[in-house]
Order: structure tokens, then C-alpha cells, then sequence
């Protein structure tokens, strides 16, 4: 199998239609320097689209994005392509907040950690807490039996 020289225009067409529909502006143009690459921007994010081969009368596109799978450049049908480009942007996940017991763990031998006990981790209140739940749990070496 050789490599395309071209894009079919049926193909450059069909894709254009397709993102029309989805209303998505793309002219058909090629990137420059290249001859089967196409640059589109939507929303503020820029997708490149290559056309690679084509299985009977459909083509199949190498499309390069921003994030998730399509940042390695799959090969997908134009109707995948065009749901992707077309798709909002992915909204992220807003920072966690900072944790204001850094230092103190979130469980101790398999048991959540109460907040006042995180919040005097260095005292004897949670050194008493911890003996505590080891006692419970059978983990303290003075109720160990041998």
C-alpha cells in the first residue's frame, strides 16, 4: 500500500459538508507545507486532520487534537472526526483544595482519621487516638498474645 499524494475531492468535500453541518467553518484549504494536512479551529482548539486512506468509498482520517486519544493521531471515519472537532471543549476539573491537615494521614491501620484528630496529629489526644484503634483492631503489642 503507497501513501496518498492527494486528498480525493470527494473526500476534502464530504468532510467540509460534514462540519458545516455541524457548524464548524472550514474552508477546504490545506496547511501550509503540506500537502494532505488540514488545520481546523474550533472553539479556540486547533485539530489537525489528515487524510490517510480510504476502506471501499469511505476515507479514513488521521485526526491530531488537544487531549485524550486523539492527541497520538487515530485513524477515524469522517463522522467520528466531525463529532470530535465539533464537540464543546472539555471543561477541567477545578483544583482540589489544599489539604489543611497536611502531615496528618487520611486513615490509620485501615481506619479514617477523624478531622480533631488530624487537626492535633503531633498531640498526645491523637497518640491516645491511634493506641486506641490499635487496641481496637488488635494491633497494640500489649493485647497481643504470643
Amino acid at each position: 500500500m503507497s501513501l496518498p499524494r492527494r486528498t480525493p475531492a470527494k473526500f476534502t468535500e464530504q468532510l467540509k459538508t460534514g462540519l458545516a453541518a455541524a457548524g464548524v467553518a472550514f474552508d477546504g484549504s490545506i496547511k501550509p507545507g503540506t500537502r494532505l494536512t488540514h488545520e481546523i479551529t474550533h472553539h479556540g482548539v486547533t485539530w489537525e486532520i489528515r487524510y490517510a486512506f480510504r476502506v471501499g468509498d469511505d476515507p479514513i482520517w488521521k485526526l491530531t487534537g488537544p487531549v485524550g486519544d486523539y492527541s497520538l493521531g487515530l485513524g477515524v471515519e469522517t463522522a467520528a472526526a466531525v463529532a470530535e472537532i465539533s464537540a464543546p471543549p472539555a471543561v477541567p476539573e477545578p483544583a482540589p483544595a489544599p489539604d489543611p491537615y497536611e502531615g496528618a494521614p487520611r486513615t490509620h491501620l485501615g481506619v479514617e482519621v477523624p478531622q480533631f484528630v488530624r487537626a492535633e496529629w503531633g498531640t498526645d489526644r491523637a497518640q491516645w487516638w491511634r493506641i486506641g484503634v490499635a487496641t481496637a483492631l488488635g494491633q497494640s503489642k500489649a493485647v497481643r498474645t504470643v
